[in-house]
């Protein structure tokens, strides 16, 4: 991150009760997310959109630009968000809300229109690359989701919640943070979560999410997984590479995860993914030692986590051979470092 994008993000870093006082007076409320959403991205979006409505009695509405992932479709309210959103279906233009991004880029085609909102309000808990066209600005890198800072935003608002934000809420928190067992999970991540259950958690949903469901084409795509890994035992370093489909059913419509399986393995302690599609390379790596991958992801225009990381790189600059060496080099050194 550049000089330059640290002074825009001070200028711009507001307060919790700015926040508030703004979505408050807001008339309609759109919130978004990254790309190929994950549980917190989506359930901070719904979750966030219940509190305007509820408490503030104002409009407000969750699109993302991309479709729907099979390991969404149990969270409850899920049918309300607009995925694939154009401009044919995009509410009317009023206060943006941007969550759990990183980068403004990672929105897809809205970070086009920025300048049509009256306001763009960006909040996140990754370090944050880009935030061209916000207008408001608010980062926790502290927090083990985006979840937990909404529930620490809207602390003084907690009677207010029901069941169904706290779930909403709860399974964020526990999706992002490894059902309470990553790195990123605080004392303060464990009393939101408290918090949060004291409330009213609807439990079989919550599990319902949270445990994953296979069908058989998920079990015959997680056995293609294993068969494509390749692991370099000295470096424990594993490596996998898919495209848009496996076994014939397209990724999005799949309840396994490369990433998270790769990982798991007992030899692997650090472990990519490379996404092929028609244009692209999209990158993801995830670790379970002390080195902070997020450096590697930077080095190719990415960012993310120090143990969960990602970017995306087009084909125009690297085969998937050249990519392939250039990542695995560049763990190997940050491996030795």
């Amino acid at each position: 991150m550049s000089y330059n994008e640290e002074d825009k993000q001070a200028k711009l870093n507001v307060s919790k009760k700015e926040i508030i006082e703004r979505l408050s007076k807001a008339d309609n409320v759109t919130i978004t997310g990254h790309r190929n959403p994950d549980c917190d991205c989506i359930c901070s979006g719904l979750a966030l959109s219940l509190i305007i409505k509820n408490i503030f009695g104002k409009n407000a509405c969750v699109v993302n630009t991309d479709k729907k992932q099979r390991d969404l479709q149990n969270l409850i309210f899920v049918d309300e968000v607009i995925f694939e959103v154009n401009e044919d279906t995009l509410p009317e233009k009023d206060v943006l809300v941007v969550l759990d991004s990183g980068d403004i880029d990672r929105i897809g085609w809205i970070s086009e229109v920025l300048n049509e909102y009256n306001e763009v309000i960006f909040i996140d808990h990754h370090k944050v690359r880009n935030i061209n066209g916000v207008t408001m600005f608010y980062d926790d890198t502290t927090a083990g989701a985006t979840c937990e800072i909404i529930v620490d935003i809207f602390q003084d608002y907690l009677e207010k919640f029901d069941h169904n934000i706290a779930t909403l809420l709860y399974c964020g928190i526990c999706t992002d943070t490894g059902s309470f067992i990553f790195s990123n999970t605080t004392d303060r991540t464990l009393l939101y979560g408290s918090k949060l259950m004291k409330v009213g958690i609807i439990q079989e949903n919550l599990g319902n999410v949270v445990r994953k469901r296979y069908t058989k084409n998920d079990v015959a795509a997680l056995m293609e997984i294993y068969r494509s890994m390749v692991i370099d035992d000295k470096n424990k370093i594993g490596y996998i590479c898919l495209g848009d489909k496996i076994c014939g059913t397209n990724m999005k419509e799949l309840a396994v995860s490369a990433s998270d399986t790769i990982i798991q393995m007992d030899d692997v302690l650090i472990g990519f993914i490379i996404h092929e599609n028609e244009d692209n390379f999209r990158v993801s790596i995830r670790s379970r030692c002390s080195k902070n991958i997020r450096e590697v992801a930077e080095s190719f225009g990415g960012g993310g986590h120090p143990k969960a990381s990602g970017f995306t790189v087009s084909k125009k600059d690297y085969t998937k051979e050249n990519l392939v060496k250039s990542i695995n080099d560049k763990l190997i050194d940050l491996m030795a470092s």
